[in-house]
């Protein structure tokens, strides 16, 4: 009783997006045929291995960006045009916006929301909770909103809050500011008690944004997903093993 009493008095939702309301598993497979859509490499099995490569530097980037402060979002062109110069193509400027379109355009439709999880958003907003999205996603704002315009979740979110749009990432306080600031479109409360964070890393949803006053629940994924400090050093309001579990204990 105690629990669902303290729950009773959140008003404001923030979730993460991959890992918690959709699966990203198809995210490789869409790089690949962005690669072969923009025509820079024809060859199947060279297209797998540059699709490789590419994935690679793109999770070379995300570690560099979330070492430490200032968590500064990384630069896709950047990234493309750097492997680009790796496999000899010599791309011109118009060229290589064509090509980061491409790949960018190839990537809408690559997230798959989780069993229920589109139903559960839509049941807590009719229950009157203003619903927020906070993700980390290096793809700019206009193709983030594109896929979750897609997915059915615009329609149902209050807002959403782009790290790529930001150019700072989750742990930076820069972000969690944003949200709160479009939480609270008439000024941000003193205790923000009455706002859950619901996401799957223990560090960026649950540490970072408990440390400035929010609750947090923590979704269970995959074993190894994030480093085991990580979990140590989380103190989650609530654990939960899918998004479709908080309807129930917001009850």
């Amino acid at each position: 009783m105690l629990l669902s009493g303290v729950l009773m008095r959140i008003s404001v939702i923030l979730f993460d997006w991959g890992g918690t309301l959709v699966e990203v598993s198809r995210q490789a497979f869409a790089l690949r045929q962005g690669i072969l859509s923009a025509g820079v490499i024809q060859d199947d099995e060279a297209g797998n291995e540059a699709a490789n490569r590419l994935r690679e530097a793109f999770q070379t980037a995300d570690a560099r960006a979330s070492s430490g402060p200032p968590w500064a979002e990384f630069n896709m062109d950047e990234v493309v045009a750097e492997w680009l110069s790796t496999i000899n193509y010599d791309a011109a400027p118009g060229r290589l916006k064509n090509i980061c379109d491409g790949l960018r355009q190839a990537w809408v439709g690559s997230l798959d929301p989780f069993p229920g999880a589109l139903e559960t958003v839509a049941q807590l907003k009719t229950r009157g909770y203003r619903l927020g999205l906070v993700s980390n996603c290096s793809v700019p704002p206009l193709y983030c909103r594109q896929e979750l315009a897609r997915q059915g979740f615009s329609r149902l979110l209050d807002f959403a809050v782009f790290s790529s749009e930001i150019g700072f990432r989750k742990p930076s306080p820069e972000i969690y500011q944003e949200a709160i600031r479009q939480a609270f479109p008439d000024g941000r409360p003193a205790d923000l008690s009455n706002v859950l964070f619901v996401g799957d890393s223990p560090a960026y949803d649950v540490s970072a944004p408990a440390a400035l006053g929010m609750k947090t629940a923590l979704v269970r994924c995959r074993h190894g997903i994030w480093p085991a400090a990580d979990y140590d050093e989380a103190r989650p309001y609530l654990h939960i093993d899918a998004v479709s579990d908080l309807p129930a204990l917001l009850d």
